[in-house]
């Protein structure tokens, strides 16, 4: 019922990038559409993906997937302006279905390809003012791209930006539709509550110098959730005369039910800090985070039920968002060396202490608990020619197993490997 009101319903999307599309060919002569098409760019990025998690006590998973993005975007007439971008993902070898532990992010649920319309939108700047209407990926805290494997997400929204302001970006974002990155469908972001809600964002932010940058966002589901966001980042609290550099970050997350409450009563937090000392091609951070009484919501730890966004914590390094769980702390450290503009190593440990009461409580909204953990992270990134770059990524995770009774003892170990190819065009 929810998704044939939320078709029925919508006008950012198809209908209202077609209406407005067709008002701009009213407007403009036959030459002049020629020319926004002759003049428009081609771009896309080709992408080759191989996964393999040997876990003890549990499933191992093994993929191999093929595809990635093929974009257009028009010329510009008068500010106006259209895009559309083709999302592919294919499998190989197919990834083990694995439903709500988040492990098909590659392929549709049920194991096939996914070939759709990831973006179709329209655009219009006039002075210090943009406007982007339809099918797009977003960059906001609890609504972005999730870009961490063969697709992102993407939105259907009405996305604006302000820049009269000096040094101060307004944002703001109205978003009806979602399509998770391991989906070929657009859906209500609160399908899975039973509901249609939409999101609202506002925001701004602030760079008084370069280095220094000031967030603000709130993010409202009606019926879900109020999400205020602050951010600040100073990349140069500090430099010597022999180059060494003092920098820092700082986030802050609130989460409230509001309204009818259909996600659960929530009421918690996230506190994050980080750290980082760097020379030359050296740097080395430390890394904090701690979560109030329940899982964080509408980030990847919701995966297809509410993931609008990526993980959000600084500590978050690669294997499944631990460090979002109701009452977790979590405590991390990368040592990274970058070497000239093609290479970069990075070598990253993270410890998470869980606290079990709060992760078995109902009440905690925790859809993946875990014992207290130790992960170990080597990343590295390869890119001789600016249009072939290759990642690698080997992380390993031990469970430990004396720290809870969720897995009744059972806790396991987990040896994860990525390899991601991409032609960027």
């Amino acid at each position: 019922m929810v998704s044939s009101q939320y078709s029925a319903q919508r006008f950012i999307g198809f209908g209202g990038v077609l209406m407005l599309s067709a008002i701009i060919s009213t407007s403009c002569s036959a030459e002049s559409l020629e020319d926004i098409f002759k003049e428009g760019k081609v771009s896309g990025q080709l992408r080759a993906f191989w996964y393999d998690g040997q876990r003890e006590l549990r499933t191992d998973r093994t993929a191999m997937t093929v595809g990635g993005i093929l974009s257009y975007q028009t010329a510009p007439i008068a500010g106006l302006n259209a895009g559309a971008s083709f999302f592919s993902s294919n499998g190989i070898t197919s990834l083990t279905h694995m439903p709500e532990s988040g492990q098909t992010h590659n392929l549709n649920l049920d194991g096939s390809s996914i070939n759709t319309l990831g973006e179709m939108y329209l655009q219009y700047k006039a002075g210090d003012t943009s406007v982007k209407v339809g099918r797009q990926r977003l960059d906001l805290p609890l609504a972005n791209d999730y870009y961490n494997r063969m697709l992102p997400n993407s939105f259907e929204a009405l996305y604006a930006e302000n820049r009269s302001l000096h040094n101060i970006v307004l944002k703001a974002a109205y978003i009806t539709g979602w399509k998770y990155k391991g989906s070929d469908t657009f859906s209500s972001p609160t399908y899975t509550l039973g509901i249609d809600r939409d999101i609202a964002v506002v925001g701004a932010l602030y760079t008084p110098e370069s280095f220094i940058k000031f967030e603000f966002y709130d993010t409202y589901v009606r019926d879900v959730m109020n999400a205020p966001y602050l951010q600040f980042i100073d990349n140069k609290i500090w430099k010597s005369s022999e180059g060494v550099t003092l920098s820092c970050a700082m986030q802050y997350l609130r989460e409230n039910s509001i309204g009818l409450s259909v996600a659960g009563n929530m009421n918690t937090y996230l506190l994050g800090v980080r750290g980082t000392v760097s020379q030359g091609a050296w740097s080395l951070s430390a890394l904090y985070t701690r979560i109030g009484d329940q899982s964080l919501q509408g980030t990847g730890g919701r995966y297809e039920k509410m993931g609008w966004g990526g993980f959000i914590t600084y500590t978050d390094l690669q294997i499944d968002g631990e460090s979002e769980n109701a009452g977790a702390n979590a405590y991390g450290t990368t040592l990274a060396y970058r070497a000239a503009s093609d290479f970069e190593i990075a070598l990253k440990y993270m410890r998470v202490d869980q606290n079990d009461a709060m992760q078995s409580n109902p009440a905690s909204l925790t859809l993946n608990p875990r014992p207290d953990s130790d992960e170990y992270n080597i990343d590295v990134t390869y890119q001789p020619y600016k249009a072939f770059r290759l990642r690698t990524r080997l992380a390993y995770i031990d469970y430990d197993s004396s720290s809870t009774d969720l897995y009744k003892g059972k806790a396991y170990d987990e040896t994860n490997v990525r390899i991601i190819a991409d032609y960027l065009f």
